[in-house]
């Protein structure tokens, strides 16, 4: 008879892509073959409601400036990237300052109801000066970015998972300081599982 399986449900921020939590899981799963990891991907607001509806054990989300009443632990910094249009600078150009986009579109990748949270992110946290405009993922983004219709924003984790082969993408720049994203790992309670889990994720990233 199959031993009762445990529940350890971890909502994610889904433009932090999931590469890292997945080999955390499978590290996990190993030393723990009866528990039951659960991915939920999902908004940035949407994670904290999971955790604050006791629906999510973990939360893995970017800091903004809410003032939030879980516990975290720090998972990793992460640079923000601009992808442009490939071609648009000249290879070798690995930098660019925010400022130095203010004259193009910026698309937003959120769907309708993250659109506030999104916009807050990025006009008033990284003070972005363009005009914005939604869009409803990354992958469309990318598209209307390869046609030369303006630049999106992801961290240097999502980046890397993309095809770039129409697309530049460069960290973002704050008057000569790198733009950095803070992504954490959220929970109400410190249990003996999600303890050892965020360790993995820690060496992960």
């Amino acid at each position: 008879m199959k031993n009762k399986m445990t529940e350890l449900k971890i909502a994610y921020f889904d433009q932090l892509g999931r590469k890292e939590l997945d080999q955390a899981v499978q590290h996990f799963v190993l030393k723990h073959p009866n528990v039951d990891v659960k991915l939920l991907a999902i908004s940035h607001d949407g994670a904290f409601a999971k955790l604050n509806e006791d629906e999510a054990d973990i939360a893995i989300n970017d800091l903004r400036d809410e003032n939030l009443n879980f516990d975290e632990t720090e998972l990793t910094q992460a640079g923000v990237m601009a992808i442009l249009p490939k071609g648009m600078y000249p290879n070798g150009i690995q930098m660019i300052e925010k400022d130095e986009l203010n004259d193009m579109t910026c698309f937003i990748v959120a769907k309708p109801e993250e659109e506030v949270s999104e916009l807050h992110l990025f006009k008033d946290l990284y003070q972005i000066g363009s005009q914005f405009i939604a869009s409803n993922s990354v992958e469309e983004a990318a598209l209307l970015v390869a046609s030369g219709s303006g630049y999106f924003i992801l961290s240097e984790n999502t980046a890397r998972l993309i095809n770039t082969a129409d697309l530049q993408p460069l960290f973002l720049l704050d008057h000569g300081q790198l733009i950095k994203q803070k992504i954490m790992a959220f929970y109400k309670s410190n249990s003996a599982l999600s303890s050892e889990f965020i360790k993995l994720l820690q060496q992960e990233y």
